[in-house]
């Protein structure tokens, strides 16, 4: 078992520095294109439509700006500011919020995804319970790592999971991986090493528990086999490849930066289970100076 100071705060601190230090490569699917342009470190590449001629590769962040947040990081950041005002997190209330927040004329102003634009037509058509639609992306994740610093251990964690994943997602697949997920990391919040709780999570999913058993230890690699797109069946099984092969958060962030794809989709799950497992101070201090929000997000941060 290990304990680190202010977990919960080291696991959403984690995850909106991951996902900000990736924006740069977001959607490059070319993992020789990034480890060009990466130079000394992958972390925190400026955003650079160039970057993404001639590859495989979706340019979606022309609107973003050096150490903002990915959608991703959005939502979660969303999340962590309802919760504290609220003391809690409740349905109608953050699909108030989101739709301020995203939809036209709110704050966010980027790029939109599918089960985010579902979510706000729903929502707008007085579509609540549930706003979500049929989609088993990575967006299905993004709000978890709030609800679970707040709600792991009660009673009531798997309905606050179930009900935050369908407000965007309504999709078997997407509650059979958030299950683990937010399993996995209430796991690691509360002490376990990451690694045996890496295996005991693993024995829930088979594509999750043949990441931990390959022999391949190379995660670019093992992104051929898994796949690098924003679906769950692919994105979560890299990132327990990733957690599994590498011993700090640093090392961690870049090793997924580097695998490619819907890198800011695995970022949420690998920065908030890197975080709580190698603890706040191994988050490196440029890297939280280097994303926007984090200025704003700390003090919120304590109060979990």
């Amino acid at each position: 078992m290990t304990t680190q100071p202010n977990p919960n705060a080291a696991a959403l601190m984690g995850a909106l520095v991951a996902d900000a230090a990736t924006l740069g490569t977001h959607w490059i699917y070319d993992p020789a294109r990034i480890g060009k342009i990466a130079n000394n470190s992958p972390a925190f590449v400026p955003i650079n439509a160039q970057n993404y001629d001639g590859v495989p590769a979706y340019f979606a962040h022309a609107a973003r700006k050096n150490g903002d947040q990915s959608q991703y990081g959005e939502v979660l950041a969303l999340a962590i500011r309802c919760i504290t005002t609220n003391d809690g997190f409740d349905v109608t209330g953050y699909q108030d919020a989101f739709v301020a927040h995203f939809g036209a004329g709110g704050a966010y102003q980027g790029y939109i995804d599918r089960p985010t634009r579902g979510a706000l037509d729903n929502i707008s058509a007085d579509q609540r319970a549930p706003s979500g639609t049929d989609d088993d992306q990575h967006p299905a994740i993004a709000t978890l790592p709030a609800l679970v610093a707040r709600y792991r251990g009660s009673d009531d964690f798997a309905d606050h999971i179930t009900a935050a994943v369908h407000i965007t997602n309504v999709n078997e697949a997407a509650d059979h991986y958030a299950g683990i997920f937010a399993d996995l990391l209430a796991d690691v919040l509360s002490g376990t090493d990451l690694q045996h709780a890496l295996k005991t999570a693993a024995k829930r999913e088979p594509l999750l528990q043949a990441a931990l058993d390959t022999s391949e230890t190379d995660s670019i690699a093992y992104g051929e086999i898994t796949g690098r797109p924003c679906h769950l069946y692919q994105g979560m099984p890299l990132a327990f490849h990733i957690l599994a092969n590498t011993d700090s958060y640093h090392r961690a962030v870049e090793a997924n930066i580097l695998a490619g794809g819907d890198n800011c989709g695995r970022s949420l799950m690998v920065g908030s289970l890197a975080g709580a497992a190698y603890g706040i101070a191994e988050i490196p201090l440029d890297w939280i100076l280097a994303t926007n929000s984090s200025g704003d997000i700390w003090p919120l941060l304590k109060k979990f």
